[in-house]
């Protein structure tokens, strides 16, 4: 394998990778949800989570264009516009930020039976994704899916025109990924993606002690 050098295409080619990427998170988080039910103690962090996943891309970024700003990219169907505006405003006022009326803290009292304040508490009222809006839901994340393939497409039509062209002595000389290792102590999220391709991966450490590690020696 070699990473392409840095052209509009290949831009073009990583933007749309990393969409198709969201979308994927957003269909696979929200098919966990599904599978779990409505029920369960999962379903509100994984539609959640589908919902954060799935508005990415339409949003503003400083490393990619938004993908409805994109070329190749066709506009959202009308018939789904309504479902993709709750979906984009349910990420905004709950998801995101917690401002609408789906999410209720409430200072209660507590009473006795004879109607006397015992006790104060706060509680929260949240109201979870509705199934019909997360079966809808699944069918937007599939269309979206499917406008970003076909956009996708000639981009990689082009691109495999263009390599075909290329000698192994061009190729050689493309530059390779840098890739680092640190210690999972050491993750963070701070540091914005570059054109120029690199990656960290964090690894956690074990610490053994030498009592350990003669008893395991002993036992092999």
């Amino acid at each position: 394998m070699a990473a392409l050098p840095d052209t509009p295409d290949t831009r073009l080619l990583a933007d749309l990778t990393s969409h198709a990427s969201d979308l994927s998170e957003a269909s696979h988080a929200l098919g966990c949800a599904l599978s779990a039910g409505e029920g369960s103690e999962l379903w509100m962090p994984l539609t959640s989570h589908a919902v954060t996943a799935y508005v990415r891309p339409f949003i503003l970024s400083n490393v990619r264009k938004r993908i409805d700003e994109m070329p190749g990219v066709p506009p959202i169907p009308a018939a789904l516009q309504a479902v993709h505006g709750v979906i984009r405003k349910y990420r905004n006022t709950t998801i995101a930020h917690s401002q609408s009326n789906l999410s209720l803290p409430l200072p209660v009292a507590f009473l006795d039976s004879q109607g006397k304040g015992v006790d104060v508490l706060g509680l929260s009222l949240i109201h979870p994704m509705p199934l019909a809006l997360a079966e809808q839901f699944t069918g937007l994340i599939a269309v979206v899916e499917g406008m970003v393939e076909m956009a996708t497409e000639p981009v990689l039509a082009r691109l495999r025109s263009w390599l075909s062209d290329q000698t192994p002595e061009i190729i050689s000389g493309w530059e390779f990924p840098e890739f680092l290792d640190a210690a999972d102590s050491d993750f963070t999220a701070s540091q914005r993606r570059r054109r120029t391709p690199r990656f960290t991966a964090y690894w956690r450490v074990e610490q053994w002690s030498d009592e350990k590690l003669t008893s395991e020696n002993q036992g092999c």
